[in-house]
């Protein structure tokens, strides 16, 4: 998962998450956000969006190791919306779509 990853959550990783990566384009980091997002998630969600919502889903791909696991996921959407003035469909879009993948999770 990490190939696809935002640069920003290595760099936040390596400094024992003490640190605020500098958002310079908020509009570039929800693009590169978008695509590691398409990439982790089961490919029966397609690889496109907007992304399928069926239930009964295997998630094991976004079952992701190490010590933040799916807080990466989260940070970055808070940094994401840190860096921007008002909130934008693209960002709403994702935090409507992990929102809905956290439900089917715990399900």
């Amino acid at each position: 998962p990490a190939r696809k990853r935002p640069r920003e959550v290595g760099d936040w990783v390596a400094r024992a998450r003490k640190y605020t990566p500098p958002m310079q384009d908020a509009d570039n980091f929800g693009k590169r956000w978008w695509v590691w997002w398409v990439d982790i998630n089961p490919a029966s969600r397609t690889k496109e969006r907007p992304m399928k919502r069926e239930p009964n889903t295997s998630w094991q791909s976004l079952d992701l190791y190490g010590q933040n696991g799916f807080l990466n996921i989260l940070m970055c959407l808070k940094w994401w919306r840190d860096a921007m003035e008002a909130s934008s469909p693209d960002w709403e879009e994702a935090v409507d779509d992990v929102t809905w993948v956290l439900q089917q999770i715990t399900v």
